[in-house]
This record gives C-alpha cells, structure tokens and sequence, in this order.
C-alpha cells in the first residue's frame, strides 16, 4: 500500500475520520491508530509483523529495566543486549550475504576455500527494517543517558514504533519527539489539517509527476547506456539521478509529515532544499536531517567529535560516514558513497568557517559557485550511489567508471534524450531555487482559504490521476533501504 496509491487515499480517510470520532477515548484511540499501522504495514508483508514485535518489546523492556536500576555496570549491560538485539536483527537481515560472499571471496583468493562460487542465501529484507531499528535504537540509548524517562504504556510505545505515515521510509523520529505529543490532549486544528492535506499533495506532485518522470525518461536510459549519450547526456543524468533521489525521499517524507499533521502529530522536517548549500556540511545539514543528526547524536559524537587533533576528527568523521553509507545498504558502491562524503566534508572543516549570515551576505555569482561546486560534488557521488541501486542488470562500481569514460567522449555531440525527462528536470531545479514563500508558503494559504468544494475537486483529480497514470505503480526509492 504505497503512498502513490488510489489504496492509499482510501485507507487513510478511514482512519483519519475513526481517529477522530473516538478522540475522545485516549487509549481507544491509540489501538486504533496501532492497529492500523499494523495493517498498513502487512499489506507490504504480514510475515515480518513479528519482527517489528520483537524489536518493540527488547526495547520497552530495556527501558523498564533501565529505569529501575542506577548501578552503572548493570545498565552498560541492558544497553548492550539492545544494541545486540536490534543491530543483530538488522546485520542478518540487511548484511548477512553481503558479508558472507565477501569472506567467501577473501579465503579464495588465501586458497583456503573452495572453487564453488558462493551462492547467497535466501533471505528476504524487511521493509523499513533500517528505519524502525534506528528509532527504538535511540529510545534505548536515550533512556540510558537519562535523557528520556522510561515510557510505561506498552500500547504507546508500540504504537510510537509503528506510527504508520513514517514506518516504512522514515522520517527517523526519536521518542523524545513523538512520545511527548501522546500525552497532550488532541483536539482537530482545521488549519494543521488541511496545511498537511497540501502537503500530502506536494508530496504527490513531486513524486509522481516530476521524481518518477525524470527517473523513467532521463535516467533510466543514461545508466543504462552511457556511451550513447555522449558527455552531456551523462551529465544531465547524472544531476537527474540526484533530483530523483531528493525528490522522491522528500516526497515521501512530505506525505508522511502532512499525514501525521491530520491526526494531530509532528514529525521532524527532513528535507531542507538541500541544493542551496554553500558546504557539505551544509548540505548534511539540509539533507536526510533525522539520519545525519542521528548519526550525529549517537556515533559521531560518542567517538569523541572534532576530538582532540585532526587526526581524530578525521577517523570520527570517515566511520560516521562509512557507516552512513553502509546503513543504506549492503554494497561496496554505498561505502564508497559514505567514504566520499567523509573526505568533503573533513576537507571542507579544514576551510575557514562562516556563519549563515556571512554566506549569505557574499556576492550572487560567489553563493552561484559555492552552490553548483557543492550539487555537483554530490552528484558525483550519487553515481556510485546508484549504479547497483535502482536499475536492473546494474553493473555496480564498474557502471560509476563506464559512466566517468564517457565524459572523455565528444563534448560538441548533442545527446538524444526524452524531452519529457529534461523538462521534468528543468522544473523540478527552478521549483529548487524559487524561494520558498513563493510556492509552499503562499500555496498554502491560498490551499486554506479556498472553498470546500474546490479542495473536493482537487482531491478527486488527484486520486484519478494516481490511478490513471502508469508512473504511479512506481515504488518509493527508500523502500529497499
């Protein structure tokens, strides 16, 4: 039941016009939402209803556990079966025949295996595995370092893991956020609604009409074929492969955000128009922000920071990053990803700093440079990033370097590409840049004042153009991550 889905549309009226006509009954309330994610969730797969359950219950009954204990020993302990727990789950669901073929391949090149190729084992990932690991993670943690008090409604914790609008691609919500908001009194805010029904329907736009357009018609066949579409041709695919990405995440974390906004709750933003950063650590700072802060917050940090000498900030930062890169998959292509974002941004933490005010007092043409050294630093790294990702038949690292030799053709030759990707990836960049109170800010307003039945009629457009159009079979992204 994806959220591009006539499915969807329907399921989502029915619990949000339930969770509002028993509001008034809390915990009512709370096992109707939970048992609605448990629904939305096994119409991707029932069998790993189970798992969810497990990963749930370690971590309610570590925090019980840790909030009945003050020995220090015995607390390091509950955290340890926690990480144990939840990252041994997510290592053998996620990892196991990645690490598995690559032990094969090292005892045969040592001659100590056999000749056999290694055949992967079947197991079959769980979707949004890495995301609901990340968030009971960091209930545990935060628990532990008396940051949270332990929450002790089963029923409320469980329904925070969940939560059906960010379970399966995020946005990462930390309990510390949405725990709190369970224990306020709901009422419905008309205007918080309906703002998040606009936001759902961006959502939708970006996804369905720009996102899946300039995968489909522009990057899709540059991946496929590099050299016959000559230099420019790999350029333009190469930047429509990063406007497909963000698009297609943010999307989905509007969606999920808006949705939660009509029941009463707020999610974390997660996108922050990522490609008006003058730095890499900018862009960390606007991109996936739930995941980078994260990673932050909970390994970064732990290690030490900045740590002491350059020589430390430098190991913090590559192990936070390689491991980034690794929590998105299992392929030496996403450790290169993470390795080449550990090197820009310890790089750029080398240059003189400035603050937000000082960058965006410079000159256009410098904030124009800045800009299009960094979108263009990240665009090279999403083609590793996604050759052995999306497409079928990937060819992985050695697609990357095929894709890098075709710049060496002829930069003259005027590439052959669809005209409906290329104008999808033209839109999608001026939408970028247009500034932000042009189209979210003054659309909404305008989505809010406008009449019932004019809302009525978009939302029916909307739900026949899902169903009519063919992109919108197209599955999220992040789904397999």
């Amino acid at each position: 039941m994806a959220f591009n889905s006539t499915e969807f549309v329907f399921f989502f009226l029915a619990v949000f016009y339930v969770h509002w006509a028993v509001a008034r009954w809390t915990s009512v309330r709370y096992a109707w939402l939970l048992a609605a994610s448990c629904v939305f969730y096994a119409s991707w797969s029932a069998k790993f209803l189970g798992l969810i359950l497990v990963s749930s219950l370690l971590d309610y009954a570590c925090g019980l556990l840790l909030g009945r204990t003050n020995a220090p020993g015995r607390r390091k302990l509950i955290l340890g079966v926690s990480l144990a727990g939840n990252l041994g789950l997510l290592g053998f669901f996620k990892y196991a025949n990645f690490f598995a073929e690559n032990a094969h391949a090292a005892f045969a090149r040592m001659g100590l295996g056999g000749v056999n190729e290694f055949v992967p084992w079947n197991i079959v990932l769980p979707v949004g595995i890495s995301f609901y690991t990340f968030q009971t993670l960091s209930y545990t943690i935060d628990v532990y370092r008396g940051q949270l008090k332990p929450v002790r409604s089963l029923l409320e914790f469980a329904l925070y893991v969940t939560f059906f609008p960010q379970l399966v691609a995020g946005p990462i919500v930390r309990a510390s956020e949405f725990l709190p908001q369970l224990a306020q009194p709901t009422r419905f805010d008309d205007r918080a609604a309906q703002a998040g029904l606009f936001l759902m329907l961006c959502g939708l736009a970006k996804k369905v009409l720009l996102a899946d357009t300039i995968g489909i018609e522009l990057v899709d066949p540059v991946f496929a074929k590099p050299a016959e579409h000559g230099p420019l041709g790999v350029v333009l695919g190469v930047w429509g492969a990063l406007f497909q990405f963000y698009l297609d995440f943010s999307a989905y974390s509007d969606v999920a955000i808006g949705a939660a906004a009509c029941l009463g709750y707020t999610l974390p933003l997660n996108f922050d128009r990522p490609f008006l950063s003058q730095s890499i650590s900018e862009f960390w700072r606007r991109w996936h922000i739930s995941l980078s802060t994260w990673f932050r917050d909970y390994v970064f940090v732990p290690l030490g920071g900045r740590g002491a000498s350059r020589a430390a900030f430098a190991r913090n930062v590559m192990i936070a990053f390689l491991l980034t890169g690794l929590w998105h998959g299992a392929g030496w292509n996403y450790v290169l990803w993470g390795g080449m974002h550990g090197v820009f941004t310890f790089v750029g933490a080398l240059l003189p700093r400035a603050s937000a005010e000082q960058l965006a007092a410079r000159p256009l043409w410098e904030r124009f440079v800045r800009r299009a050294w960094v979108f263009n630093l990240v665009a090279l790294s999403m083609l590793f990033f996604r050759n052995g990702t999306v497409a079928e038949g990937n060819k992985g690292i050695a697609g990357s370097l095929e894709m890098l030799a075709a710049l060496a053709g002829d930069w003259t030759s005027v590439p052959t590409l669809r005209t409906a990707g290329v104008v999808a990836l033209v839109v999608a960049a001026l939408i970028h840049w247009t500034p932000r109170e042009w189209i979210h800010e003054n659309g909404r307003e305008r989505w809010i004042a406008a009449p019932s039945f004019a809302q009525a009629f978009v939302l029916a457009l909307a739900t026949g153009a899902l169903a009519a159009l063919s992109y919108a079979k197209a599955p999220f992204i992040y789904f397999q991550f």
